[in-house]
């Protein structure tokens, strides 16, 4: 679902351990991007060498190539709304949400391709690579997601699935997708598009992540307190690993850095960060308006802000010198946050729910 507002943040108590091991600090800088200041962004994703953001900018849809000092490298057009994004080792995916369609642009920012998308409408939204075939969510009515051979650029076949898929993910063996309005995510045969289980989440999940072990679900709002919450399940056997309130509203994005998970909360203009390990919450930090999608390009966060034409980036302490050093030039001077570290055992209980009762 795409919406957009901003509200009050909401603090989140920590439990555990209070002891404060140091302060550290994250730098946060602000990068304009697009061709004007109605520009909005809604995807973000890293190549393993490269910045892609997927905007809308008031002439139609843009792929913008970036270093990942922030200098903009191609500037590619898709369609007019240019949601999601994956790469495949060689090429960009994105969906264009309005269009009903799938763009496919090489890594040099060349336009290769365009697959209409079966549905009326299909709404593409969500998407992931398997290693041979990319998988759409088709969002709104159409209910289903879409399965494209990657090598030829062709629609393989189309399978049901729950109300408004928003968001999949590959577990290396399943697919995983996100049914917003099932309050539930199943997992798929990558093969035969079927149905192997299914496992309840927060309410309204719009996105999700795999860190190798765990799948971590986004879900939008709690109907408890009104926060978003992210659920943890463990891939191999689909065991609840608990779902957790987190100090935002709406939660769209997220990412894996290798060892904490970051959570855009949209309603909030913020992101937050969890210590995958134990959930802790080590920190909610300001971004431009209704973050959307985050990527990790290993030593700074890349944020889609939604509601304006700018990038928010954040070095973690941990990656202070690389980070600053590459982007400080493109985008200026950065708002540094000190706050006090979290000790290890330090964790989210308190807020932490049961996935039935937290609905």
């Amino acid at each position: 679902m795409r919406v957009k507002a901003a509200v009050a943040l909401t603090a989140l108590a920590l439990g555990g351990a209070t002891a404060i091991a140091q302060n550290v600090q994250y730098h946060i800088y602000t990068l304009a991007v697009g061709d004007s200041q109605q520009s909005i962004v809604n995807g973000i994703v890293f190549d393993g060498k490269y910045i892609w953001a997927a905007i809308r900018n008031p002439d139609g849809g843009v792929l913008e190539k970036l270093t990942t000092s922030g200098s903009v490298v191609s500037t590619t057009g898709v369609g007019p709304i240019p949601d999601s994004m994956v790469y495949d080792g060689a090429k960009l995916w994105v969906t264009n949400y309005s269009s009903g369609t799938v763009s496919v642009v090489s890594s040099g920012g060349q336009l290769l391709d365009t697959i209409a998308i079966p549905g009326s409408p299909s709404t593409p939204e969500g998407i992931a690579f398997d290693g041979q075939y990319v998988w759409v969510a088709n969002d709104s009515s159409a209910n289903s997601v879409t399965k494209i051979d990657a090598t030829h650029a062709t629609v393989a076949a189309t399978y049901a699935v729950g109300i408004a898929p928003d968001a999949l993910a590959f577990d290396g063996r399943y697919i995983w997708v996100a049914n917003s309005y099932n309050n539930q995510v199943w997992i798929l045969n990558r093969e035969t598009g079927r149905k192997v289980n299914g496992y309840s989440t927060g309410v309204f999940p719009t996105d999700i992540v795999y860190d190798g072990t765990n799948m971590w679900v986004a879900n939008g709002f709690s109907a408890s307190s009104g926060l978003g919450s992210v659920t943890k399940i463990r891939a191999i056997d689909g065991a609840s690993e608990g779902t957790f309130t987190i100090p935002g509203k709406q939660l769209r994005g997220l990412a894996y850095d290798g060892k904490s998970i970051w959570v855009c909360n949209s309603y909030s203009n913020t992101v937050s960060r969890l210590r995958a390990s134990n959930v802790v919450l080590m920190g909610t930090f300001a971004t431009g308006a209704s973050p959307r999608a985050v990527a990790f390009d290993g030593s700074k966060l890349w944020i889609a802000d939604s509601g304006q034409n700018t990038l928010t980036i954040i070095v973690p302490p941990e990656y202070a010198d690389a980070g600053d050093q590459q982007i400080a030039a493109a985008a200026g001077a950065p708002i540094v946050v000190t706050q006090s570290a979290p000790t290890p055992s330090a964790g989210l209980v308190g807020v932490f729910h049961l996935l039935l009762s937290d609905e």
